[in-house]
C-alpha cells in the first residue's frame, strides 16, 4: 500500500491567465479551461447587446516533495489570500515599429538598416514621464463569494493617467474562494483630445488593456505558505471565441519550453493532438477569412474535418505517404531561409510589408520550428496514428495533475502566437526564453528597470538584465498598440489584391475578415429558400466584410475606396462593442454543414446593403 502524498508547497494555475475586455456593466463569462470544452451559445453579451469581459479564473493546488501534484486547495481546505497587480505601460513606453528579435529588425539582413525605436508622447518630459503609466496599487482578497456583485470599490484596481482616472479592473471570488479577476471595460482615450492617427502608436492615447502579477498566500494545516505565482493578462475582445490561430499562444509557449527544458518535446507526434489540430485550424478559419473558405471550406478537397480525409491522413502507412508528403510540402519552412509568398500559411508575417518587391522571408508567418519537425515526422510515417481527439471528459473526472495539465493549453490555445506586428494578446518578448522563471511562468524583476535611454534597440531589448530579464505589472502588454482599438481595425487581409482578393491576412481568429451574416443565415436556414439560392449565400464568394461600415463604404464607389485609415481606426475606437461576434450555431446539414459559424449582435448603423468580398478593391493607408 503507498503512503499518501503529503503537501509541501503549493502554485497557482493556469500559469497564464486571460481577461478580455468588454462594455457590459457587470455581465462576464470564463474563457476556457479544458482543451475541446463546449461554449455556451449567446455568452458574449448582456441582454442590452454590449460584450461582456471574458475573466480569468485562478486555482491553487498542492504540489508534493517530488513536485506531484496532489489536489486542487480551495477556500474548504485553506485560507488563501489573493493579491493581484495590474499596470499599463504602453504611453511610457517605446514605439512599436516592429519584432525586435528578427533579423530584420537588427540589421542583418542586406539592405535593412536596424530599427530604432523611439519612446512613445517624447514630449512628455523627466518627472511627469510617470503619469503616463497607469499604475494602480496591488488588491488582495479572501474568502468564499467576496465582492460577487462586483460593486465594492475596495476591490478594484483603480490607476491614473496624466490627471484621469482609469479603471484596469476588479477582483471577485467564486463559492470555493478561487480568484476571479476582470479587466478593463474597453475604454481607450487621448489627454490632448486629439484624433488617432496610426496602427499602433497614438501620441496622448492610453486604453485600460493590462498585465500583471498574481499571487497568493496559504494558510494550510497551522502554516503560511507563499505559492508559486502566475500571471494575468488582459487583451481585446475575442470576436470570433473557439477559432484558434494556426499558431496559438500555447504552441509558441511550448516551443519556448522545449527550449528551457528539451525532454518536453515528445519523441513522436500523435496525429490528434499535433497534426489533426494544427490542419484542422485551416479549416475553421473558413469561417473569419473568404481565402480560406475556399481552399480549405466544406466541400473543397482540402477540407480537413471531413472524414475521409481525414482517415488518410491518420493512415502511417505507404499507402498515404505521398498524400502526407504533399500537404506537407505546402508549408513554409520554420528556418526562414529564403521568401515563400505561395507557401502556408497564409499570414502576414513580422516583418510584413505592402512592397513585395522588398520583402524578405518574414514578410510571411511560418509555423514554429516544432510544429514544422512534427509535420516531416508524420509525412514520413513516423507518428501515432490515434485519429482524432476524443470528445473530453467532464472536468471535475479528472486528475489534479491532468487538470493543471490542461487549464494551461486551454487559456493559451485561445491566444494568438502570431503573427506579430506587434499582435493581439501579446506579442514577440513572448517566445524569448529570457523572459521565463521556468516553462510558462513569467519571470519576476528583482531589481527596479534601468533607464535605457530616449531609444530601443534590438541588442538592449534582448540584453541580460534589459527589458525582458525579468517583469513586473505592465511589462507584457507595454510592447502592445495603443490603443488596442487602432491595430485591430487596421488588421485586414490581402492589402495588395492583384496576388489573392482575401489572402494573405493578419490575425483572422480574432479579427474576422470575411463573415456569414445573420441575414445570409436565416435563408440558409429557411425551408423555403431554394437550394440553389442556399448555395450562393453559403458561397465563400459571398461572405461579407465584418469591418464594412467602419474599414469599408456600405455602397459601392467608384473607383473603389475604402474608407481613409485615421477615419476607420477612430470610428472603430467608439464602435467596437457594436460590430459582430461570430458564434457556431446549427447548419442546415445534407448539402451544407451541421454546423456554420455566423455573425451575430451586429449594430452598427445603416448595414444595407453590405457589399461582399470580391466588390472590394484593397489599400494600406497605415
Amino acid at each position: 500500500m503507498s503512503e499518501p502524498q503529503v503537501i509541501t508547497h503549493f502554485a497557482i494555475y493556469p500559469s497564464i491567465g486571460v481577461a478580455r475586455v468588454g462594455n457590459s456593466p457587470d455581465g462576464y463569462f470564463f474563457g476556457p479551461e479544458q482543451p475541446g470544452a463546449p461554449r455556451d451559445k449567446g455568452a458574449y453579451r448582456d441582454a442590452s447587446g454590449r460584450i461582456k469581459r471574458q475573466a480569468a479564473r485562478f486555482r491553487v493546488y498542492g504540489l508534493d516533495a517530488r513536485g506531484e501534484v496532489v489536489k486542487e486547495i480551495t477556500a474548504d481546505d485553506a485560507r488563501i489570500t489573493w493579491k493581484v497587480e495590474v499596470a499599463n505601460k504602453k504611453a511610457a513606453w517605446f514605439d512599436f515599429e516592429q519584432a525586435l528579435d528578427i533579423p530584420e529588425s537588427q540589421g542583418l539582413i542586406d539592405g535593412t538598416p536596424g530599427i530604432v525605436s523611439t519612446l512613445r508622447n517624447a514630449n512628455v518630459p523627466g518627472p511627469e514621464r510617470a503619469s503616463l503609466a497607469i499604475t494602480p496599487p496591488a488588491v488582495t482578497i479572501a474568502g468564499k463569494n467576496i465582492n460577487a456583485l462586483g460593486n465594492e470599490a475596495s476591490f478594484a484596481l483603480n490607476g491614473r493617467f496624466m490627471s484621469r482616472s482609469v479603471y484596469l479592473g476588479e477582483l471577485h471570488t467564486d463559492a470555493k474562494g478561487r480568484l476571479v479577476f476582470l479587466g478593463g471595460r474597453g475604454e481607450a482615450a487621448s489627454f490632448d483630445g486629439k484624433p488617432a492617427t496610426t496602427f499602433a502608436n497614438n501620441e496622448g492615447w492610453h486604453d485600460d488593456t493590462s498585465d500583471g502579477p498574481v499571487d497568493a498566500t496559504v494558510e494550510y494545516e497551522g502554516k503560511t505558505y507563499e505559492a508559486k505565482g502566475a500571471w494575468v493578462l488582459v487583451g481585446p475582445p475575442d470576436y470570433a471565441p473557439g477559432v484558434q490561430g494556426i499558431v496559438t499562444g500555447w504552441d509558441l509557449l511550448f516551443q519556448v519550453a522545449t527550449e528551457l527544458e528539451p525532454a518536453r518535446m515528445p519523441e513522436r507526434p500523435k496525429f490528434s493532438e499535433h497534426i489533426y489540430a494544427l490542419l484542422r485550424r485551416f479549416t475553421l478559419t473558413q469561417w473569419v477569412n473568404a481565402g480560406f473558405a475556399r481552399d480549405f471550406g466544406f466541400g473543397s478537397p482540402s477540407d480537413f474535418t471531413d472524414p475521409a480525409l481525414v482517415a488518410r491522413l491518420n493512415d502511417p502507412s505507404e499507402a498515404s505517404r505521398a498524400l502526407r508528403f504533399r500537404v506537407f510540402d505546402w508549408f513554409r519552412n520554420a528556418n526562414y531561409n529564403a521568401p515563400q509568398p505561395a507557401s502556408l500559411p497564409a499570414y502576414y508575417g513580422d516583418a510584413m510589408t505592402i512592397d513585395v518587391t522588398k520583402a524578405g522571408p518574414r514578410a510571411w508567418m511560418a509555423i514554429l520550428p516544432t510544429q514544422y519537425r512534427w509535420l516531416e515526422q508524420w509525412a514520413d510515417g513516423d507518428f501515432v496514428a490515434d485519429g482524432k481527439p476524443a470528445a473530453p471528459p467532464p472536468w471535475e473526472s479528472l486528475s489534479a495533475a491532468e487538470q493543471v495539465r490542461l487549464i494551461d493549453r486551454a487559456v493559451l490555445d485561445e491566444v494568438l502566437g502570431g503573427p506579430f506586428h506587434p499582435g493581439a494578446e501579446f506579442t514577440w518578448p513572448m517566445r524569448n526564453p529570457l523572459l521565463y522563471a521556468e516553462p510558462f511562468r513569467i519571470k519576476r524583476r528583482a531589481a527596479p528597470e534601468p533607464d535605457y535611454g530616449p531609444q530601443l534597440i534590438s541588442s538592449i531589448a534582448l540584453m541580460r538584465g534589459g527589458p525582458l530579464d525579468g517583469s513586473t505589472a505592465g511589462d507584457i502588454t507595454r510592447w502592445m498598440a495603443t490603443p488596442w482599438q487602432t491595430d485591430t481595425s487596421s488588421c485586414l487581409s490581402a492589402y495588395v489584391p492583384y496576388v489573392d482578393d482575401y489572402l494573405p491576412t493578419f490575425w483572422p481568429a480574432r479579427v474576422p475578415n470575411d463573415v456569414l451574416s445573420e441575414q445570409q443565415y436565416e435563408k440558409l436556414m429557411d425551408p423555403k429558400t431554394p437550394a440553389n439560392e442556399k448555395e450562393r449565400e453559403f458561397g465563400f464568394e459571398k461572405r461579407v466584410k465584418w469591418l464594412r461600415g467602419i474599414r469599408y463604404p456600405m455602397k459601392p464607389t467608384f473607383p473603389p475606396q475604402i474608407y481613409p485609415s485615421k477615419e476607420a481606426i477612430n470610428k472603430f475606437i467608439r464602435e467596437w462593442a457594436q460590430v459582430g461576434i461570430v458564434e457556431a450555431l446549427p447548419g442546415p446539414g445534407g448539402a451544407f454543414p451541421g454546423e456554420v459559424w455566423v455573425e451575430t449582435g451586429r449594430q452598427i448603423e445603416h448595414d444595407q446593403p453590405a457589399m461582399t468580398g470580391l466588390e472590394y478593391i484593397w489599400a494600406s493607408e497605415d
